[in-house]
Order: C-alpha cells, then sequence, then structure tokens
C-alpha cells in the first residue's frame, strides 16, 4: 500500500430527514458520484433511509424516481403499499436479505418506542428497518421487528451527522445533507397540525447542534422553502408529484455542485 493510499481520510455521508423532500438526497448523491467523490460510509434517518437504502443496492436514480412517480391511491399511501412494494421490488431484484451485504455501508437511524430509545441498524432485515426509521408519528403505524416497536429514526436524530462521525473517527470527513426548512407564518390549526408543529420544534432545537459539531462540509438544498403544516398532505405526500420530485432532485444535485470546490479541497487536504 502507497503512503498516499495510508494517509486517504474516509468520507461519510449524512442524510437528514425530509418527508417528501427526501428526492433531494438523491440528487446530492448522484452529484458525489458524478464528480467522483467516494462516499465510504453512509448513515440516514426518516425517508431518506429508504432512499440511501436504494441507491447502496445499486438502483439508479432514474429508476428510484420511475417507481415513486407512478399514480397510485392516496389510501396506499396511509396504509404505506407504496414503500413497501417499492423496497420489496428492489431487494428481490438485488437478492439483498441484509443491511451488511451493501455496496456502501449504511447505518439506519431509528427509535424503539418501547424504550424510547435510538437505535442505529448496520445489519438486520432492510425491510422492517427502512420502512420502521420512516414510520411518522400520528400518520403511519410503529413497525414491529424482532423486540422492538420501530418509529421514524428523525425523532431523536433528524439530522445524524453524529453517527457519522463515529463512523470515520475525528480525522475523517462528514458531509451532512440537511433538509431543514424554515415555517411559514400560519395560524394555529386543526389538534393534528399543532400535533405535527410541535414534533418538528423538538427536532428543529436540537439538529444545527449535531450537524455543526460533527460535520466538515453542510450542505443545505431547499435554504430557500418554508413548511407549511396548515397543509400537511402537501409535506408527506408530495412523493407522488412528478415535478415535485424532480423540483427536489434538481435542487440537490445543484447545491452540491456549488459545494464541490470546498469539497474536493478538503479531500486533497488529507
Amino acid at each position: 500500500m502507497s503512503e498516499q493510499s495510508k494517509q486517504k481520510k474516509l468520507v461519510a455521508l449524512s442524510l437528514g430527514g425530509g418527508g417528501a423532500k427526501t428526492f433531494a438526497h438523491l440528487g446530492v448523491l448522484d452529484a458525489l458520484r458524478d464528480e467522483g467523490i467516494k462516499i465510504d460510509f453512509l448513515t440516514a434517518c426518516s425517508s431518506a433511509s429508504i432512499i440511501g437504502f436504494l441507491f447502496c443496492i445499486g438502483v439508479s436514480s432514474d429508476e428510484i424516481k420511475k417507481e415513486f412517480r407512478k399514480k397510485r391511491k392516496w389510501i396506499w399511501l396511509i396504509k404505506r403499499s407504496i414503500f413497501k412494494r417499492v423496497l420489496k421490488k428492489f431487494i428481490k431484484e438485488k437478492n439483498i436479505t441484509d443491511l451488511g451485504q451493501l455496496k456502501i455501508p449504511l447505518s439506519i437511524v431509528t427509535v424503539d418506542l418501547k424504550k424510547g430509545k435510538e437505535i442505529i441498524f448496520d445489519k438486520g432485515d432492510p425491510l422492517p428497518i427502512c420502512l420502521g426509521s420512516s414510520a411518522f408519528p400520528g400518520i403511519w403505524q410503529p413497525v414491529k421487528y424482532k423486540n422492538y416497536y420501530l418509529i421514524d429514526g428523525g425523532i431523536l436524530n433528524p439530522d445524524p451527522a453524529d453517527i457519522a462521525r463515529e463512523k470515520v473517527g475525528r480525522k475523517g470527513i462528514v458531509i451532512s445533507t440537511t433538509l431543514r426548512m424554515e415555517f411559514t407564518k400560519e395560524k394555529i390549526g386543526s389538534r393534528f397540525n399543532t400535533i405535527l408543529k410541535s414534533i418538528y420544534l423538538l427536532q428543529f432545537k436540537y439538529r444545527d447542534k449535531i450537524i455543526k459539531e460533527n460535520s466538515n462540509i453542510i450542505i443545505s438544498p431547499l435554504d430557500n422553502l418554508k413548511i407549511n403544516f396548515s397543509d400537511w398532505k402537501e409535506t408527506f405526500t408530495g412523493y407522488f408529484s412528478n415535478n415535485k420530485i424532480e423540483k427536489f432532485y434538481q435542487k440537490g444535485y445543484k447545491a452540491t455542485i456549488k459545494e464541490m470546490p470546498r469539497i474536493k479541497k478538503l479531500i486533497r487536504n488529507t
């Protein structure tokens, strides 16, 4: 092994939660790949766990977008049939039975509702783990897996840059993609909307601290967008709007290309 290889630092990518905006992550992943940036580890939570998993088993962005663009009845989303179908399709095609088989090591952040603890999976059955990590309270039921009742990992850790940092150490490089957005000014809505907004307020309180303390580069593709809980369907079901899928994908891609000089300089200096 050459001296240069010995000194190469590991690179981890953290993908934060973002509901229907998670296709921005797919743009980030494609931009890094197109620019020749090798990711050694990936961490993800919430809906990003599904995108991250599919990418790590070698499913192309075009295939992923195509599957989620297919028109589905709204009730199928509530029952999560669309997520199960897409995951099962590619798990079968790629013959993946365990997270430990992935081309890029992936850690998925979940929360065990029984003990109220963050649970990190880098091995195990990908279907219930991905579904559990993205099971947002009040929208989807917890997912039973082994002795756990899994819910959305973003409840306790919406931007898992700290997990990425653990993987590469203090000398490694952590690139974080956060889909945090600001709230719009809106009247206090229904009881359900109030609950949803309260959950997000708790997440926002801690995510900036986690990202800043653990990241070398922070990519924020959605800085100019705001979240509105008066229309919760748009927030959680935007997967099925063809123009929105491509819109968020392009935002992720362009934001990453904009940061590319800094990313490459950081890697060169390692």
